[in-house]
C-alpha cells in the first residue's frame, strides 16, 4: 500500500521521515525556515515496505542510505518550500520525481 511522508533532508541524507500530516508540515516547515539554506523540507508517497527499510536505515544512523531508498523507490516526491504571499502553515510543493 501507497502512504504518504514529509521530512527533512541535508547534505547527509534524511533526517526525518515521517506519515504526512498538517501539524508535522507546519512544523517541519518552521524547521526550514529557522534553518535556511542548510535543510529543506520535502513529501514523498512511498510503498509501505520501502517506508520501514527507510525507518531501519534512520535507526542504524544511515542518513545517506535512507535518502537513496527514497529516491529509487518513491512513486513521486518533491520540496515542500513556503511562499510568502500565503499562509505560512500552506507550503507551496514543488514536484522534482
Amino acid at each position: 500500500m501507497l502512504q504518504a511522508y514529509v521530512g527533512i533532508v541535508s547534505r547527509q541524507g534524511l533526517e526525518i521521515f515521517t506519515p504526512e500530516n498538517p501539524q508535522t508540515v507546519r512544523f517541519l516547515s518552521r524547521r526550514v525556515q529557522r534553518e535556511a539554506g542548510r535543510v529543506a523540507c520535502f513529501w514523498s508517497v512511498v510503498p509501505d515496505d520501502t517506508a520501514r527499510q527507510i525507518h531501519a536505515a534512520l535507526r542504524q544512523g544511515r542518513g545517506g542510505e535512507a535518502l537513496a531508498l527514497l529516491q529509487h523507490q518513491a512513486r513521486d516526491y518533491g520540496f515542500l518550500q513556503p511562499c510568502d504571499d500565503i499562509e505560512p502553515s500552506a507550503p507551496e510543493i514543488r514536484v522534482n520525481g
